[in-house]
């Protein structure tokens, strides 16, 4: 079924007068002063798809293949078939999950009408990492803010002027990154990886945007009997060329005739999306489900882990933060952008906020848990927090091009080899996966993992512009901190001391005043008392670590001479550092002794020291993530009130 513009047009409005109390119903819930549904769900997770891998001269490394999914399972499930959304051109899983001016992306709307709901980042996009070693060079030229408002074309219904200055062009334009080349290779691929995510969900109903239409159709031409349906929203020809997939097919052409006119081509994200979502929704009911099995509720896979992924939420959704434009002869090109997902719970219990920043070449999947099991996002929302976590700039949905942040990330992943046998990565008695080159937890921990920063004070300026802009936008917080990304917490503390109501770093990489930590545990400057304006007013002496230190060989590092310069604006914030008995890629007892030189009230939180053992610097995602979380949670409800 084809639903042209005027096809559309009159289905939509026939269904806005079929069912007048339900659609009535549906503007009422997002109306001011009236909440939208609250999301009861069952299941929360994601799952790397397709993990295969590559030798390369410096050693193993994964072949760039692999999909990145997240799901979302209601508690309450009407349908019998899930919904797989699979975006389109430069674009990403996020264009599902939010709007640009903070509204309910369809996936969530989808969640609310009680479908089971994935949305794919394809292979090389979104989440998942673009290897330029293994994919190719990256486009000569990145997106720009222009090329951003030419897709709202003469859209009446886009939430903003829609211009190149548009704050919500410039939540579209921060999202736009470096596709894969739709090439039969590229087709195989998006083929393949479809039919595993298939074969693990089942029958399923294919939505697409754009050209995600020609992964929907090679998935369906491979697995005709899993898919019941394909929706493909404004595809291009190109996209369904060749053998059509002997399914149910709605293609549609949102144009200037829909019930609600004035849509352009990105409707899911545009102001009446709820509306315009209502003739799909009569059309997959009416075309898909009508004959189907009935419903088994409450559709959480009974073979899942035991331990709760379930959460009860007011509202979720993501934006972006820290945009800046950088002049390209080409045209302005967004440079710095971080990626924010949220989940704000239906009962909050805690007044601040968290905070989550991932360490290392990872993203924000560090903080969702792994291979299904829960992370620390599902304990915070659990607990009554809400919970906000990044994205940093050029990791995961925050897109990365050369000519926005230089080539930092062209070497990229480090091998396989020399972790599998490191002692605080993969081989710890908590790593949940049985170790070795075949692991299937250490394929879901490296599927994310993606460049290196060689300019850690660039980085740092861009990561601290983005965290005080969030900070003004939230309000005041606790920001959570992981390895490498501990420098984002000294920071944004340094540029809004009264936002920052307490840092809880977990083995921050690096010894004071080593290698890109000129400023003592930063690579760019700090508000210091007495001023330092230069590296050479730091007067260093060497200390030796205690016998008793969790790093396992007794080790010097530096400190200042007295009297010593203190950090000027975070004498106030409780700083709770957290490690294993190994102590990661930094020393606890050098980290924490430079804390309180500077003036901080600063303690280590040892595990050892609550009889937990066994971790290494993965401990948010080992067996015993939730005895650890437990730790760092009863300290925060003593340090902050």
């Amino acid at each position: 079924m084809a639903l042209t513009r005027r096809e559309f047009g009159g289905l939509a409005a026939g269904a806005m007068a079929a069912l007048p109390a339900q659609v009535a119903g549906q503007t009422a819930k997002t109306a001011p002063g009236n909440p939208a549904p609250i999301l009861d769900i069952a299941e929360y997770s994601y799952f790397w798809y397709g993990v295969e891998h590559a030798l390369l001269a410096r050693g193993t490394v994964c072949n760039g293949g692999q999909m990145y999914v997240e799901h979302w399972i209601p508690a309450e499930v009407r349908h019998p078939y899930p919904v797989v959304l699979i975006h389109g051109g430069y674009g990403q899983g996020s264009d599902w999950i939010g709007a640009p001016d903070g509204r309910r992306g369809w996936a969530t709307l989808l969640l609310e009408e009680g479908y089971k709901v994935y949305v794919v980042d394809r292979p090389g996009q979104g989440r998942g990492p673009y290897y330029p070693f293994l994919h190719g060079l990256f486009d000569r030229q990145a997106q720009t803010f222009e090329k951003a408002a030419a897709m709202i074309g003469k859209s009446t219904q886009w939430p903003g002027s829609g211009n190149a200055n548009d704050p919500a062009v410039v939540q579209l334009a921060a999202s736009l990154g470096q596709p894969m080349p739709n090439s039969p290779l590229t087709q195989d691929l998006w083929r393949t990886r479809g039919a595993i995510l298939l074969d693990k969900i089942g029958p399923s109903i294919l939505m697409s945007h754009g050209d995600g239409a020609a992964f929907a159709w090679v998935t369906a031409l491979d697995k005709p009997d899993l898919v019941k349906g394909i929706v493909a929203v404004e595809p291009p020809a190109r996209a369904m060329e060749g053998e059509a997939p002997k399914v149910p097919i709605a293609v549609v052409d949102a144009g200037s005739t829909l019930h609600l006119p004035g849509n352009g081509t990105l409707v899911m994200m545009e102001k009446n999306n709820r509306e315009a979502l209502q003739p799909i929704l009569n059309w997959m009911n009416a075309t898909i489900t009508k004959s189907a099995p009935a419903v088994v509720t409450p559709g959480i896979d009974p073979n899942r882990n035991t331990e709760s992924t379930a959460l009860k939420l007011a509202d979720q959704g993501c934006f972006w933060i820290g945009v800046q434009r950088k002049t390209m002869p080409y045209g302005e090109i967004p440079m710095g952008q971080m990626y924010v997902q949220y989940m704000i719970p239906v009962e909050k219990k805690h007044p601040y906020p968290v905070v989550m920043v991932h360490g290392g070449g990872g993203q924000g999947t560090h903080m969702m848990g792994i291979g299904g099991r829960p992370g620390w996002v599902h304990y915070f929302v659990q607990e009554g927090y809400s919970v906000y976590w990044l994205d940093r700039p050029s990791y995961g949905r925050s897109p990365y091009h050369p000519d926005a942040l230089g080539p930092s990330h062209l070497p990229n992943v480090p091998p396989m080899e020399g972790l599998i046998t490191s002692t605080t990565v993969f081989n710890t008695a908590q790593w949940p996966g049985p170790g070795g080159m075949n692991d299937p937890w250490m394929d879901q921990f490296m599927a994310c993992e993606y460049g290196n920063v060689s300019d850690e004070a660039f980085h740092s300026d861009l990561a601290w512009h983005g965290g005080a802009e969030l900070l003004d936008k939230i309000g005041p917080s606790i920001l959570f901190v992981h390895a490498f990304g501990g420098f984002f917490a000294w920071g944004v503390a340094d540029r809004r001391p009264d936002l920052v109501k307490a840092i809880a770093c977990m083995e921050i990489n690096g010894n004071p005043f080593a290698r890109q930590l000129r400023w003592g545990l930063t690579a760019s400057p700090m508000t210091y008392d007495p001023p330092v304006t230069d590296l050479s007013q730091f007067k260093l002496v060497d200390k030796t670590e205690p016998p008793d230190s969790p790093r396992p060989i007794a080790s010097t590092y530096k400190l200042q001479a007295e009297p010593a310069h203190k950090w000027k604006n975070l004498q106030h914030i409780p700083i709770g550092w957290m490690t294993s008995e190994f102590g990661g890629g930094g020393s606890p007892v050098a980290n924490v002794e430079f804390l309180k030189q500077v003036g901080c009230q600063a303690e280590m939180i040892r595990l050892r020291d609550y009889g937990i053992i066994g971790n290494g610097n993965l401990m948010l995602l080992e067996k015993n993530n939730h005895e650890v979380f437990v730790v760092l949670r009863d300290w925060l409800h003593k340090k902050v009130s």
